[in-house]
């Protein structure tokens, strides 16, 4: 029972294949994981193959040969079966037969029988009794052990060691590849009869193993390719491993047992059946991970992140890593307390020939058709975050993620001028348009024919940011929207991250740091306009914008009107995916929406918001300076010139002075910032508060939120209230610092920024 695991033989690709493997190719045509794992495994032992490129054919029938010839291959016994072939046991399996040499070896080693009178029946459909004698024999046990009445006790004990576990077989039930692949492969997993070692341990040819996630299964490294690439846990971090035949790129971002022979090469990977969860990325800190969804995971400082070929400690920069793909899907690894050991952030496109683009109006057929997809069974990504086919337009982009059984697909795009390619056009590995270099994928190389370096060209993106296509901007031009740095000199686009930059930018001083269009006059400039006023309000509840649909993951920033910009949380240059920060209202009206975009598929993807929920300000106390104690500006025929400033004082301590041309006294306000020229900050907008006196029995918890009654109105207290012990002069924060004044009976004030019903919350209260 121990021989040496081999390579499919020419005779079991004509039997389980209609055409030869492409070594690695995931199979997209298994709708479920269990069945996906046991193929994608069992393809990189070398026990079986697909019946095309990408296809495995799940649901078709298998025969009694075919089952003797994985048998044979998954117990390394297909050395023996050229040798075998000489001999005829069974009258209707030929000597000439591909299956001949498998159904004798499968014979000599007590797996199967005839059915007694001289036949074996090599294209019966093959029974999951029949299939049960095989696991169970393979696995050492004894009829003795079994029982003697067949096929039940057979069949009873499989079920019992929990081989058919969600298939609902009977004995007599024939077998598709399908289940033939689940069965074998967990037969590979169970302990060997009387011992504590699992089957796949036992193959002669399987020296050593690790555990280990695999990153990549056609990795290069030192100058070699077609590696495979893993992270080892203990204490081997990143490495690199050349392998006996290619794993299956399906079991990406599993983690599980590698296996070595002699001279240390990869003969298999065993996924293990750890608790691991995918969700998508809403945010993360340094030490909580929120889906989308709202969920917060808590993530231990050990916990590791596995991003782009990197590992990156969580709390050390590995949360940054998260924070910056939000809508993308990462996935959980916890240990048996339920601790997140590793998070997996898939790194995108892992091959050229995964890219394709939508040629049609019909996006979702004309991608799954370039990429070979079959059936409905893979879920849909668009721009990180999930989609339907309906969402899908032409000119989108898309390759297969294997890991998570998705097809990403995106509508980023860049309208610009091709200012270099190396090594050249028409084969480039990359490109640079807009002061910024791309990847490009193999995919696109066609689609580059014909362009020259000078050309005005726009490039179809992946969403990783590979190029997938081009096309004349004739044919499709990029809407382009993005936020201005604050030196000036570049654009990152909003969606795809890229950033834009050129020698000769066009801008407003009050455009620093804050969202602009962007349009690429030529090949060494931006120019950047202001988004005009949208004019049209948001439907909450419906998820429409003046009756349009919103797009999957629409972007949704906020401003003061002026100055940088902000997600719905308050963090700046970030944007918000969804609307659940707004709890207190169905509509936002057409005034308080100062921009909005749509994108090829008639959904509004980019929408600019007008001081919604105040998180765009700094609140505490503002204090002016004039003259000499303003900001030195220079000096003009030898007279020092000074413009006015602010400092804003709060429980971060005092700001910096910032740029203040505004009217307002000194006060207790909320500040939205922007970027002066000059590179000192400057005050965009103050917002105003309103104050009233509260007594500490008019506070209260609700649903773990502070709130406070005054004037008839309940007002939410704002997580980052700024509290003024004004006889101390000392600032305090939050739920701990209200807590704190409530307990000490100070005579309080409260500042909120508008009414309850438009979202007002008391950002200050001054305690004395």
């Amino acid at each position: 029972m121990k021989g040496k695991l081999c390579a499919l033989s020419l005779c079991l690709a004509l039997c389980l294949s209609l055409l030869p493997l492409r070594a690695g190719a995931a199979f997209t045509d298994i709708p479920d994981d269990a069945t996906q794992t046991a193929a994608a495994a069992l393809q990189g032992l070398g026990v079986v193959s697909g019946t095309s490129d990408t296809t495995f054919s799940p649901s078709e029938t298998l025969t009694r040969a075919q089952m003797c010839t994985m048998a044979v291959n998954a117990m390394g016994l297909s050395g023996q079966v050229a040798t075998a072939g000489r001999r005829t046991l069974f009258s209707d399996v030929a000597p000439s037969s591909w299956y001949n040499g498998y159904v004798n070896v499968a014979y000599g080693e007590g797996l199967v029988n005839g059915y007694g009178n001289g036949t074996f029946g090599p294209d019966d459909p093959v029974t999951y009794g029949q299939t049960a004698t095989i696991l169970l024999r393979m696995l050492g046990y004894t009829t003795a052990e079994i029982g003697s009445l067949w096929p039940l006790d057979f069949t009873d004990l499989c079920d019992e060691l929990g081989l058919s576990e969600g298939l609902s077989l009977s004995p007599n039930d024939p077998l598709t590849r399908g289940e033939a692949a689940v069965l074998l492969y967990r037969a590979l997993l169970e302990n060997v009869n009387g011992t504590g070692q699992p089957y796949y341990e036992t193959i002669e040819g399987v020296s050593s193993t690790a555990e280990a996630i695999l990153l990549d299964t056609d990795a290069s490294y030192g100058g070699s390719g077609g590696l495979l690439m893993a992270y080892l846990p203990d204490g081997g971090g990143i490495t690199y491993y050349a392998q006996d035949r290619r794993q299956s790129d399906a079991l990406e971002g599993c983690l599980g047992t590698l296996l070595f022979d002699g001279a240390g090469e990869v003969t298999g990977f065993i996924p293990g059946d750890g608790e691991v969860r995918d969700v998508t990325i809403g945010s993360a800190t340094a030490s909580t991970l929120t889906a989308a969804d709202g969920t917060s995971y808590r993530i231990s400082s050990g916990a590791v992140v596995l991003s782009g070929g990197e590992s990156y400690e969580y709390s050390g920069s590995g949360y940054l890593q998260l924070s910056g793909r939000a809508g993308a899907t990462v996935r959980l690894f916890a240990d048996g307390s339920g601790a997140i050991r590793y998070l997996y952030l898939a790194g995108g496109t892992t091959s050229a020939s995964q890219a394709a683009v939508a040629d049609t109006s019909s996006a979702a057929s004309s991608l799954a058709r370039t990429l070979g997809l079959t059936g409905s069974s893979y879920s849909i990504t668009k721009n990180g975050a999930a989609a339907g086919s309906g969402d899908l337009a032409k000119y989108d982009v898309a390759y297969y993620d294997a890991a998570t059984n998705t097809l990403r697909t995106s509508d980023y795009k860049v309208t610009g001028y091709l200012s270099a390619a190396s090594p050249n056009v028409t084969a480039a590995e990359t490109v640079t348009v807009a002061g910024c270099e791309f990847s490009v994928l193999e995919s696109a190389w066609d689609s580059l024919d014909g362009f020259r370096v000078g050309d005005q060209v726009t490039l179809l993106l992946t969403d990783d940011g590979k190029v997938a296509g081009v096309r004349k901007p004739s044919e499709v031009r990029a809407d382009m929207a993005g936020i201005l740095s604050e030196d000036g000199r570049s654009v990152t686009l909003c969606g795809s991250g890229v950033t834009l930059s050129a020698s000769d930018v066009d801008y407003d001083e009050d455009m620093l740091g804050s969202l602009v269009k962007v349009t690429c006059p030529d090949a060494s400039s931006l120019t950047c306009s202001t988004p005009a006023a949208a004019g049209r309000g948001v439907d909450l509840a419906a998820g429409t914008l003046g009756g349009t649909e919103l797009a999957p993951g629409c972007l949704i920033y906020e401003w003061a009107g002026s100055g940088f910009v902000y997600d719905l949380e308050g963090n700046q240059g970030a944007a918000s995916a969804d609307f659940s920060a707004i709890d207190w209202t169905d509509e936002i009206g057409a005034g308080s929406v100062s921009y909005y975009r749509t994108n090829s598929a008639g959904q509004v993807d980019l929408i600019l918001l007008d001081s919604v929920t105040g998180g765009c300000y700094d609140y505490g106390k503002l204090t002016r300076y004039t003259g000499s104690s303003g900001i030195s500006a220079g000096s003009f025929n030898g007279q020092a010139i000074y413009n006015n400033a602010a400092t804003v004082t709060n429980a971060s301590g005092i700001s910096q002075k910032y740029l203040y041309a505004l009217s307002y006294t000194d006060r207790y306000a909320g500040v939205a910032l922007g970027q002066s020229a000059s590179g000192d900050q400057r005050i965009a907008a103050v917002q105003t508060l309103t104050s009233a006196k509260a007594d500490r029995d008019e506070f209260f918890l609700q649903d773990g939120d502070w709130y406070v009654e005054s004037g008839g109105q309940e007002f939410r207290v704002s997580d980052q209230v700024q509290i003024h012990l004004t006889g101390a002069d000392v600032w305090l924060e939050g739920a701990g610092g209200l807590e704190s004044v409530l307990a000490d009976g100070y005579d309080l004030t409260v500042y909120y920024d508008r009414a309850a019903d438009q979202g007002g919350q008391v950002r200050i209260i001054t305690a004395g």
